[in-house]
């Protein structure tokens, strides 16, 4: 199991504030059983970018005290900006893994005019952008087809496994499952921030994924290695959501 998203590189960001706290969110991870975790703290363009040079001294402090428990890879969480392709092409950014793969954040209540063609840009510049966390953008769940667009482009998608287990309320939850029914989402990451609100549950998330679509999970199980490894994959096709068919069909035999 890979954690693709958590803030346990301390003192860098709103995640973890020391060392101590980065190894109790680290032996939390182990105990759900993750093999590997992404250390993606936010890189925020012109606001808070990151001293690569202090990043690497942090995270191989923590990679030699579980070298033999858990991987511990590199990474950032990206805040949507245009200058994105600029960094990139500068290498003033970095995937995870030090791969073609980048974690992008976006707002939580808005979608910029210009994400699409940020993205689209990364993608001719041969990056693998991920979008963290749809789910919990207010106009992806107003509008499902902003999302499918990114995907169609060539982006992937990473889901909070808060999200799945109700962290972040119902409404979330419904909208999190209906992604992973309709193969919209292709990761899963903690984004955990320390070690007690934001300590989440990626055994229960992995295992919810398993019961609303076993394919997606085999999928999952096949190709998130390849991620962290900067090989090309092939997602599996958007499908219908056959829970909202199986729905209305109900709603439609109750009136007769």
């Amino acid at each position: 199991m890979i954690d693709f998203h958590s803030h346990i590189i301390w003192d860098i960001d709103d995640g973890s504030k020391d060392f101590r706290m980065s190894s109790d969110m680290i032996e939390n991870s182990i105990c759900q059983n993750v093999q590997c975790i992404c250390a993606t703290p936010h890189f925020i363009i012109d606001e808070q970018e990151i001293d690569k040079t202090v990043y690497h001294e942090k995270l191989n402090a923590l990679k030699e005290s579980y070298s033999n428990k858990i991987n511990i890879l590199s990474g950032i969480e990206v805040y949507i900006n245009p200058n994105i392709p600029k960094y990139y092409k500068e290498k003033k950014i970095w995937g995870i893994n030090d791969s073609r793969y980048v974690l992008i954040e976006l707002p939580m209540r808005d979608y910029p005019i210009y994400t699409k063609d940020v993205f689209y840009e990364l993608i001719i510049l041969g990056a693998k952008p991920i979008i963290a966390h749809p789910e919990r953008n207010l106009k992806i769940q107003q509008n499902m087809n902003l999302l499918t667009d990114l995907l169609d482009e060539g982006a992937l998608a990473q889901m909070n496994a808060g999200s799945l287990t109700g962290m972040f309320g119902n409404h979330v939850k419904e909208f999190a499952e209906k992604l992973i029914r309709t193969n919209r989402i292709h990761m899963i990451g903690s984004d955990g921030h320390n070690n007690r609100s934001r300590k989440t549950d990626m055994l229960s998330a992995y295992e919810t994924v398993g019961k609303l679509n076993k394919d997606l999970y085999q999928w999952m199980e096949e190709n998130t290695n390849k991620i962290v490894k900067d090989i090309d994959i092939t997602p599996l096709k958007i499908v219908e959501d056959k829970e909202k068919k199986f729905n209305i069909l109900n709603l439609f035999n109750r009136k007769k």
